[in-house]
């Protein structure tokens, strides 16, 4: 095989019998590495989940962006809804052990234990569970259906009423279900009404091979605001380091910050990517032992609570990498 040096010409020991170059040309030669040292040194960072489009729009403001838009609005209510969170009471536990479910696994997601492979040098680790919220999170229902939607549900309510309901389904959101059912245990978990959510579940997986459990609003923990937080204690045969919650508000995962994965709403915009950049970033979790250590350091929402203004935070949480 030739060697890259002859492809173009040049053999080893021509290579060696040539004149120096020009004084002027290795000038050029240290600058062009300088530079080249230099912009190395200013590539761009990783692509981090969330955290990359959240620096971007909060260091630059656009009013034409919707993107900035949103991303500097569900900034706020992260914020409020720690802010929030910092002072909310603690559960009472008889009401917590009155939600307190065991839902059954399915074959292949039996076990919570992690083994270590002395072959690979790596833990071994059964499927974990992520939970998903619904609304703003997988769909968006629109309140009318005078503005455009992508599938139009008949939604029966107990009394026997039938509304149909506008409904936008995110970007991303079926190869994201497809694609991460293979890996984990999928549960939907939403404030919602069982009549309404079960209809879009349906939707969503006709015939149940992704999402595993659905779980409503009777599971939730109603606060005295009358905020209804998702507390995945309810999930009484899950351990929580194994659970993931990915919810738009907040305040859902206010009992166990660590456990939430933020995503910013959606609402009908077509360019929409969360979904397709949470993929990954799930998948890498299950490579790691805990995954609520690598969420704290990820997005930092135990840290909104230390500083007084939201200004603090931006400049001492969100902008500091």
């Amino acid at each position: 095989m030739r060697s890259s040096q002859e492809i173009r010409g040049l053999s080893p020991k021509s290579l060696k019998l040539s004149a120096p170059l020009p004084s002027a040309t290795k000038e050029e030669t240290i600058q062009t590495q300088q530079q080249a040292l230099i912009a190395k040194t200013r590539q761009t960072p990783p692509f981090i989940y969330h955290m990359t489009s959240l620096q971007k729009h909060l260091n630059t403001y656009s009013e034409e962006d919707y993107f900035c838009q949103l991303f500097r609005e569900h900034f706020n209510q992260t914020y409020q809804a720690m802010m929030f969170v910092k002072y909310l009471k603690p559960v009472d536990p008889q009401a917590l052990n009155a939600k307190k479910i065991n839902l059954p696994k399915r074959k292949g997601y039996e076990s919570n234990k992690h083994l270590f492979s002395s072959k690979t040098k790596r833990f071994i680790i059964d499927k974990r569970t992520i939970v998903f919220d619904l609304d703003e999170t997988l769909i968006h229902c629109n309140e009318s259906l005078e503005l455009p939607y992508h599938v139009k549900l008949p939604i029966k309510f107990p009394h026997g009423d039938i509304i149909e309901a506008g409904i936008n389904i995110r970007p991303y959101a079926f190869e994201a279900l497809k694609e991460l059912s293979q890996h984990f245990e999928i549960i939907v978990f939403t404030a919602s009404h069982g009549c309404y959510a079960n209809v879009v579940l349906d939707y969503l997986d006709p015939q149940g091979q992704y999402i595993h459990h659905r779980l409503f609003r009777e599971s939730c923990v109603q606060t005295e605001e009358g905020i209804y937080v998702k507390d995945l204690r309810v999930l009484a045969n899950r351990n929580l380091d194994d659970v993931v919650l990915v919810d738009n508000a907040a305040y859902s995962f206010a009992y166990q910050i660590d456990n939430g994965i933020p995503i910013a709403p959606y609402y009908d915009n077509p360019d929409d990517d969360e979904l397709k950049h949470l993929v990954p970033y799930l998948k890498f979790l299950n490579n790691v032992r805990d995954m609520r250590e690598i969420n704290r350091e990820t997005f930092k929402l135990n840290m909104y609570a230390m500083y007084e203004s939201i200004d603090r935070v931006l400049e001492n949480v969100i902008l500091t990498n």
